[in-house]
C-alpha cells in the first residue's frame, strides 16, 4: 500500500467526513459509544489530513521544506538519485529513514507563505489541541462537545475556503473536488452523487463541504444563542425591546415604511425583515452568522452589508451603503476582523451596541 501525500490526505479525509456524517446528521441512528468513536476518529483523520495537505502545497513549491532536516546526509544523497521515474519521497520511502515536520510546523509554515490568517491559524491550532486531548484523555460535558462540532466545521471550512483552490491543482487528486455528475469518483471508486439510503448526502467532498457551509451556520448560531456566554441573547433581547419602542415606530412613520420581521425566529437569533415604503417592497435584509467570529452581520440580498454586530465585545458597525461592502459568501475565505478593516477605511462607523444605537442603524437602512 502507498500513497502520494495527495492521495493519503483525500483517503483521511474521506474517513473524516464518513465519521462525521454519523454524529452531525445521523446521531439517532447510533448508540452513544458509536457516536463517541466516531467523534474521536473524526478529529484524527481530519487533522491527519490537513497535515498532510499542508505539506503537499509546501512540497509542490519547495520539496526539502517539508523535512525534519532537510540538509542531512540521507536527504542529500536521495536528492541525487531522483529523476523523471523515482521521485524523492519514493527514495526515502525505501529506505525508511526521514523524519517530517510536525502538524503545528506545517500549519505555521503555510500559514506564514501563503495565508498570513490568523483564523487559519487559531482554526488549525485548535483541531490540533482537540485531536491531543481526544487521544490521550478524551473530552468531557455537553458544551465542549458542541463547541466541537463548531472546531470540525470551521476546519472544514478551511479545506474548502482556504486549500481547495490549491489542491484542485494536483492532477493526483483533482478528480476527488471536481467530480459532480450523477455518478462521482470517490477513494473507493465510482459511486451515486447520493447516498442511496434516506438521508440522501454527498458522496463527493466538494457538493458535501459546499452543503456543510450552506446550512452549518445557522445550526451553529442557534446551538450558540440558547447559551448566555454567545451574548447573542443580549442582542436578540434588545432587538425585541426596540421593535416595540415608540421612537422606532416614529421612525417608520417618519419615513413612510413598514418593516416586517414575519420570517424571523430570535431565539435562534435568524433574523430577517422585508422593508415596505409607500406599500410596496423595497428591501429584504437578513443575518449571516460566522461562527469563527461569533458575528452576525445584517446583509441586503446582494450581500451588501447594512450593519454588524460583534457579539463578544457588544460592539455594533453601521455601513455606509455608498461603498458597497460585501459580507463574504459561504464559498468565500472570510477575511481577518473584517470589519475593523472596513471602520479603518472609512466604510462604517463603529458604536457600543444598545438599543439607541440599534435605532441609528434601523434609519441607516431606511434612508439608503
Amino acid at each position: 500500500m502507498k500513497y502520494t501525500l495527495a492521495q493519503n490526505a483525500i483517503s483521511s479525509l474521506s474517513i473524516a467526513i464518513e465519521k462525521f456524517k454519523i454524529f452531525y446528521y445521523n446521531n439517532d441512528k447510533y448508540a452513544q459509544s458509536e457516536i463517541d468513536e466516531a467523534i474521536k476518529i473524526c478529529i484524527v483523520f481530519l487533522e491527519n489530513s490537513i497535515e498532510l495537505m499542508l505539506k503537499k502545497i509546501l512540497a509542490s513549491s519547495d520539496p526539502l521544506s517539508i523535512y525534519a532536516e532537510p540538509n542531512s546526509r540521507d536527504i542529500q544523497k536521495a536528492l541525487s538519485e531522483v529523476n523523471d521515474s523515482c521521485r524523492l519521497e519514493d527514495i526515502l520511502i525505501s529506505k525508511n529513514n526521514f523524519r517530517t515536520i510536525t502538524y503545528t510546523q506545517s500549519v505555521q509554515k503555510y500559514n506564514e507563505n501563503y495565508q498570513n490568517s490568523d483564523k487559519l491559524y487559531c482554526v488549525l491550532t485548535n483541531l490540533g489541541a482537540k485531536r491531543n486531548a481526544i487521544t490521550h484523555f478524551g473530552l468531557d460535558g455537553t458544551d465542549a462537545l458542541d463547541e466541537l462540532i463548531v472546531c470540525l466545521i470551521n476546519a472544514f471550512d478551511i479545506i474548502y475556503n482556504y486549500l481547495y483552490p490549491q489542491l484542485i491543482e494536483f492532477e493526483d487528486i483533482e478528480f476527488y473536488f471536481t467530480s459532480d455528475d450523477l455518478v462521482v469518483d470517490t477513494i473507493h471508486g465510482k459511486k451515486l452523487l447520493f447516498n442511496s439510503d434516506d438521508d440522501q448526502l454527498y458522496n463527493n467532498i466538494i457538493d458535501f463541504l459546499d452543503e456543510l457551509m450552506e446550512t452549518s451556520k445557522d445550526g451553529v448560531c442557534a446551538l450558540r444563542a440558547s447559551k448566555l456566554e454567545s451574548k447573542i441573547y443580549e442582542f436578540t433581547e434588545l432587538l425585541k425591546e426596540l421593535i416595540e419602542d415608540s421612537k422606532y415606530c416614529l421612525l417608520l412613520d417618519k419615513n413612510h415604511a413598514q418593516i416586517d420581521f414575519g420570517s424571523s425566529n430570535f431565539e435562534e437569533n435568524h433574523i430577517c425583515f422585508d422593508v415596505y415604503k409607500n406599500s410596496d417592497i423595497w428591501n429584504s435584509i437578513g443575518s449571516c452568522y460566522s461562527p469563527y467570529y461569533n458575528v452576525t452581520a445584517f446583509c441586503g440580498e446582494g450581500g451588501e452589508i447594512y450593519f454588524l454586530i460583534v457579539h463578544d465585545k457588544h460592539e455594533l458597525y453601521i455601513y455606509n451603503q455608498r461603498q458597497f461592502i460585501k459580507w463574504p459568501q459561504c464559498d468565500e475565505a472570510e477575511p481577518d476582523n473584517q470589519w475593523l478593516s472596513d471602520y479603518a477605511n472609512g466604510a462604517c462607523e463603529k458604536f457600543k451596541l444598545s438599543k439607541r444605537n440599534l435605532l441609528r442603524a434601523f434609519e441607516s437602512v431606511l434612508k439608503d
